[in-house]
């Protein structure tokens, strides 16, 4: 009874739960009766519904909202003397007639009974707590609490302290009348105990999911949830959302460890009345061994109502069909009747029998949200899985071929699996890849400033003959695949001694380097000349954004469109006001980027044709170029001394990271096939980083 209460509570709006626990007081001052006697169901009223139909059950009170209403009786007045009830009941809702409703009034004036409230009025209504379970379940509520209240003492703001503080007072003030008020209170905003700091550029998910009540919905399926949760809370990014413990009125809204919008840590609870149910959420158990490898569908359905987890399972609403012998395990499936009122329609959840001691992978693969892993390995991923769910044999488990991305991975059962059950089910895993190894400072490898002079500007590198070409404040370098200096670039079409502002490889392997005096040189993939172009300015920054089309960025904020020749296409700028640039990038999922000094560092995404799209991230200090290393991490340097960051797919920032280096570093590069980093510092010296 308890448990049919406190769901009815969870679901109830604030005010509703208010005016539900003032009642208590109203009752506890009947001399004949208390809490015990006390019954509560949900109710429709049909105003074209005869008094004579209720057969004379008046109730003690009636609560008023505009999402569920709740009706209050004395036992003795809504039962026969057998124990049937006087009307129909359906899934703990009864159908009154408005005749009915009005007599509670009246009743009132004679029996001192509880007055009809609606909520806008915000008179005392409220149902009972009533300890009809035996003292174990009794002690059962009361732990729970204990560690319900310890979790909201941590994490809560003060002023909901101060609410839980009251509402703990009240807890002890009706325990001592024998109440067992302690799940009145349910924790709103959770942290969970995550291995993952929190990010100042990352928000708690409370932010967006302000609005937890979602009133009526028409079913508990996760989707559904979720897709009310937007509705009533227009910012929330449901794409970075999962749920776990789904009951009827409430599930656990839980960041996904790949979000780059909400703090890992954050989770929030939200509460609503589902019309219909799944059927996971009143069977909780679904494989039985050390049972039977075969039997009769009553019998097993018996041996599946019979276990402690299921005892919610209404089994006039459900049947068993589809058996199939799985080697030494029965599979079957659960269904639910047509129209049922109950459940989903066409809902199916499979069971399993067997007289061995097989498991399922879900019961022991519980921690999905597995946090950071620093590649996408499958032996990374498995080996995670076994620090987190410690019970599980990652030798008989696999990752499903092709399931890995950069935020997720299916793992199934291997066929040969001697511990588990071998079927069809995939777990769904969530995770980050990130290695905060990956980007810092691994050696230097030489002194630039030593050998040739001022500032390297630029990096790429020359797939034709192996080596890296430097663009630098003097003009064209070339090093060793090492990273060591070969030579300088001469020829008697170029200056001695130019600036490079920016270098770009296209996509044909031609490269083209934005100089000073508005001249673009054009080279060929070995990094000779092959031509000059000379625009109305200088190119500070480059990117083919698409095949034939370079969008380049000056030195005054402003996005010109050049041809694959260098030559300006668009006359016009197509964005201006944009900040000095530092680097552009067409990212491998298609995004372009472009990094500037607005305000002290900005991120900017740009339409393929240049155009602003809008602001990424403008929290970066002091950003200089950006590079895309083969196994997908992004590198942001950073004029700013030790640091660099790295980047989400989407340009968002992914982690700050030490380089344990006094190096600045303004460039950066990556040979093939070797893999191995380089970058050039604001000092003068070609340092190579850690890939790994």
């Amino acid at each position: 009874m308890e448990n049919k209460v406190q769901r009815f509570f969870a679901s109830m709006c604030n005010s509703c739960q208010y005016q539900f626990k003032k009642v208590i007081s109203v009752v506890k001052k009947n001399v004949s009766k208390d809490l015990n006697d006390l019954e509560l169901f949900l109710c429709h009223v049909d105003k074209n519904r005869s008094i004579n139909e209720d057969n004379g059950v008046v109730p003690v009170a009636f609560i008023f909202c505009k999402n569920d209403s709740y009706v209050f009786f004395w036992k003795d007045a809504f039962y026969n003397g057998d124990g049937s009830s006087k009307i129909k009941v359906v899934n703990n809702t009864i159908t009154l007639s408005q005749d009915t409703i009005n007599l509670i009034k009246e009743g009132n004036k004679d029996k001192n009974q509880l007055a009809v409230v609606k909520k806008e009025q915000t008179q005392a209504i409220a149902t009972k707590l009533i300890k009809e379970n035996n003292v174990s379940i009794q002690h059962h509520f009361n732990r729970q609490m204990a560690i319900i209240n310890r979790q909201n003492l941590l994490h809560m703001t003060k002023v909901k302290k101060m609410i839980l503080s009251i509402g703990l007072v009240l807890i002890l003030l009706l325990a001592t009348l024998g109440g067992t008020l302690g799940w009145y209170f349910s924790t709103k905003n959770n942290v969970s105990n995550q291995q993952l700091p929190n990010y100042n550029w990352r928000i708690n998910l409370a932010e967006h999911l302000k609005n937890s009540q979602l009133g009526g919905i028409v079913d508990n399926r996760e989707e559904t949830i979720l897709t009310v949760a937007k509705d009533k809370n227009p910012d929330l990014k449901i794409e970075d959302l999962y749920l776990t413990n789904i009951t009827e009125t409430t599930a656990t809204v839980i960041v996904k460890s790949s979000s780059n919008v909400y703090d890992y840590n954050s989770s929030v609870k939200v509460n609503y009345l589902a019309d219909l149910k799944t059927l996971v959420t009143d069977v909780k158990k679904v494989n039985f061994p050390k049972t039977v490898i075969e039997g009769t569908p009553e019998e097993l359905l018996d041996i599946v109502q019979g276990a402690y987890e299921n005892g919610d399972l209404v089994r006039s609403d459900v049947v068993i069909g589809n058996l199939q012998p799985l080697g030494d395990v029965l599979q079957a499936d659960l269904t639910v009747i047509k129209d049922s009122k109950i459940y989903l329609n066409n809902d199916v959840l499979k069971l399993y029998f067997s007289d061995s001691n097989r498991k399922l992978l879900s019961e022991v693969l519980t921690n999905v949200n597995i946090g950071d892993v620093i590649n996408k390995d499958e032996n990374t991923i498995l080996n995670k899985i076994k620090d987190l769910n410690p019970a599980v044999n990652i030798k008989e488990i696999e990752v499903v071929s092709d399931s890995i991305t950069s935020e997720q991975a299916l793992i199934k059962v291997k066929m040969d699996s001697k511990d588990y059950i071998i079927n069809d089910e995939k777990i769904k895993l969530y995770y980050r890849v990130f290695n905060p190894n990956i980007g810092t400072v691994k050696k230097e490898v030489s002194n630039w400033s030593e050998i040739q002079g001022g500032r390297i500007q630029s990096l790429i590198y020359l797939n034709y003959n192996d080596t890296i070409l430097v663009g630098a404040t003097h003009g064209l370098y070339l090093l060793y695949p090492n990273g060591t200096f070969n030579k300088k670039i001469v020829d008697d079409r170029i200056p001695d001694d130019f600036t490079v502002h920016s270098m770009l490889k296209q996509k044909n392997g031609n490269i083209l380097v934005g100089t000073n005096n508005n001249n673009v040189y054009q080279l060929f993939p070995d990094g000779s000349f092959k031509g000059e172009v000379t625009n109305t300015f200088d190119v500070h920054s480059m990117v083919e954004s698409s095949p034939g089309l370079i969008l380049a960025a000056t030195y005054d904020g402003k996005i010109y469109q050049l041809d694959s020749q260098g030559n300006n296409i668009s006359q016009e700028p197509i964005s201006e006001d944009l900040g000095a640039p530092k680097g552009m990038i067409k990212l491998s999922n298609g995004t372009v980027l472009l990094v500037t000094n607005a305000d002290d560092g900005t991120i900017y995404k740009l339409y393929v044709n240049g155009l602003k799209d809008h602001i990424i991230q403008n929290t970066v200090s002091s950003p200089s170029s950006l590079i895309e290393l083969k196994d997908g991490t992004i590198l942001l340097g950073s004029y700013i001394q030790n640091l660099i960051y790295q980047l989400n797919d989407d340009g968002t920032i992914k982690e700050k990271v030490n380089i344990n280096d006094d190096s600045v570093l303004v460039c950066f590069v990556q040979t093939t096939p070797a893999g191995d980093i380089f970058a050039g510092t604001y000092g003068g010296s070609i340092v190579q980083l850690n890939n790994a």
